[in-house]
């Protein structure tokens, strides 16, 4: 046998080294791979559902994120509330999504709703003739309804609008109404719950 060649052992564990070697070097530059084109991936995913930069301000995205619990998926307001605020702004984005419904020990209910690219918020009151509205009645505006824009969210789920001088405060717990008339009447039911 001469110097340059290796005995057997050697020769299979040489072998051995050299596939482990370059199983690791093509097992770190997948990774490499996969990294890049994950985070490329995700890049993209944040441009398309807007997580990127937006023209509308911070403060203002903030505060319509802390309108609804973070636990509660969006859900629509009813559709005849889409449709009269649409009637009323051209400009609303359609559908209105739920943000806070109460149902009222003294025969209210009211909603309020967040336009669907989470700008404007709206106020829907209905004081209850024959039935509540998934008893088949719709609020008429004038009549036994109120729909209004314009809705201040004040913080810990507490929404204000202001109404020819009469201010309906709406919570979890109750609707509070000062101005031309005075009452404040207790949720039975809200959703999502206090």
């Amino acid at each position: 046998m001469s110097r340059y060649e290796a005995a057997p052992e050697q020769e299979s564990s040489r072998t051995f080294t050299v596939v482990l070697l370059s199983l690791l070097i093509l097992t770190v530059i997948g990774a490499l791979f996969g990294y890049v084109l994950g985070r490329r991936d995700i890049d993209e995913n944040k441009s398309a559902s807007g997580d990127g930069p937006s023209a509308v301000p911070s403060t203002v995205a903030s505060a319509a994120a802390s309108r609804r619990p973070p636990s509660v998926p969006p859900k629509p307001c009813p559709d005849f509330i889409s449709q009269a605020a649409k009637t009323q702004d051209a400009k609303a984005a359609v559908p209105l999504m739920l943000v806070q419904y109460i149902r009222t020990a003294h025969d209210h209910e009211v909603w309020i709703c967040q336009e669907a690219d989470g700008s404007g918020l709206w106020y829907q009151g209905h004081d209850k003739r024959d039935a509540f509205y998934d008893g088949g009645e719709i609020p008429e505006e004038g009549k036994n309804g109120l729909l209004r824009p314009g809705v201040l969210a004040k913080g810990n789920r507490t929404w204000t609008v202001t109404n020819d001088g009469t201010t309906y405060t709406v919570t979890p717990g109750g609707l509070k109404v000062t101005g031309g008339q005075n009452f404040t009447d207790t949720a039975t039911q809200a959703n999502p719950p206090a």
